[in-house]
């Protein structure tokens, strides 16, 4: 059937994209308030028959919005998080893909690049974009069926935002590769690109699948997933004029990432309550480090450890380290057999638990998405935060 088919797909690229003391307090860092750093974990852009020739595109529509009833400007950087073969450069998934009659077989790498870029936003504007095809002063191709826009909304020439004020000398590039794998940072700074302590940035991120039923009414079907942008605070009169931008710990600029990010969650394999035995339900962990150096182009890494309850309070635990994002689910963190994970519902013995995980080394945020095999659906929902940790964690601006 259809939705077992884009069902297998997702599973699959999922596994393949494994890339890269407690204060009972709530975390500073959070998605439902504007922020002077807004963090998209989950950028996912996908275009052409990339695995097992499917027919399927994703796209991530990305929303910013500044909320100050003042002109305000991001620094945004795409970060990269795609694999490449060493033999012909191309992307990849699979470790197969990299065998190739011309180059021979190569060795399918984890990679990682920014790609950055400037927003100027009006006061209250919202603005919206397509992962796939960006924003520009004009758009010369071809727009997909169902978007019929992608150029700024007030070009400075012919429309104008409150008091004079365009979006002029913006440009937001579409995703730098197709297949896209990889997430967002926005940050506010002001007219020369300084970091400035403006908590006025606020976001969204919907995951698109468009695809084509194959059933008797041959019709389009879109598959939509939707979260919050993680937003992290300034403290006011903290955010100095270097390029270091320092996140928590004994000198802080902005807010701390969380000591402990938490998760409540279906065990991987549990019978869908609602629909029965024939659907099942699996979840996606992305997650990615609060640290990054933009400046020389290293990514940010951590090492997470896992902490799992069952219904009956029962503690498994398992740790994983991972460089620039981790795509992965939840029966993949701790085995490449899906139901011998702890994760899994046959071991855990319950359909649903909570996880805890304290990043060590850099600090992490994160997303989840909820896949219910047999109904084709999916849903996203923010991590919950918990505590500070004790050491900063850095972004280094070029």
């Amino acid at each position: 059937m259809r939705q077992v088919r884009w069902a297998s797909w997702v599973v699959g690229l999922a596994m393949a994209l494994a890339v890269c003391g407690v204060r009972p307090a709530g975390a500073d860092i959070r998605s439902d308030q504007a922020a002077a750093i807004l963090e998209w974990p989950s950028v996912i852009s996908v275009q052409e028959d990339f695995i097992f020739g499917t027919d399927f595109v994703i796209d991530t529509i990305i929303q910013l919005s500044n909320t100050s009833l003042d002109p305000v400007k991001a620094w945004c950087f795409y970060e990269n998080a795609n694999s490449h073969c060493t033999n012909t450069g191309e992307v990849c998934v699979f470790a197969e893909e990299c065998c190739d009659m011309e180059f021979g077989c190569g060795v399918c790498v984890p990679g990682w690049i920014e790609t950055d870029f400037f927003i100027n936003l009006t006061p209250r504007q919202p603005l919206g974009w397509s992962a796939n095809f960006g924003l520009a002063d004009f758009f010369t191709g071809s727009p997909p069926k169902g978007f019929d826009l992608f150029e700024f909304p007030l070009d400075g020439v012919t429309f104008f935002g409150i008091g004079g004020s365009s979006n002029a000398g913006s440009r937001i590039p579409p995703a730098p590769e197709d297949p896209f794998n990889g997430s967002l940072r926005c940050i506010a700074v002001d007219e020369d690109g300084i970091p400035v302590d403006r908590n006025v940035l606020k976001g969204e991120a919907t995951i698109v699948v468009f695809g084509e039923d194959e059933g008797p009414m041959d019709q389009d079907i879109v598959i939509v997933a939707k979260h919050n942008a993680i937003g992290i605070q300034a403290i006011e009169g903290a955010v100095n004029d270097d390029n270091v931008l320092v996140l928590g710990g004994p000198e802080p600029e902005y807010n701390g990432c969380p000591n402990f990010l938490i998760l409540n969650h279906f065990f991987d394999g549990a019978a869908n309550p609602v629909i029965g035995e024939d659907s099942f339900i699996l979840t996606l962990l992305t997650l990615v480090p609060c640290t990054q150096d933009f400046l020389r182009q290293i990514p940010g890494s951590a090492v997470v450890q896992y902490l799992v309850y069952n219904e009956f309070e029962q503690r498994f635990s398992t740790s994983r380290s991972f460089i620039c994002k981790q795509l992965i689910l939840l029966s993949n963190i701790d085995t490449t057999q899906n139901e011998r994970s702890i994760f899994s519902a046959g071991v855990a013995g319950t359909l649903t638990g909570q996880t805890r995980m304290n990043p060590l080394g850099s600090g992490a945020l994160g997303v989840a998405t909820e896949i219910h095999i047999g109904d084709t659906g999916i849903a996203d929902f923010n991590l919950h935060y918990q505590g500070d940790r004790a050491e900063p964690d850095l972004i280094t601006l070029p």
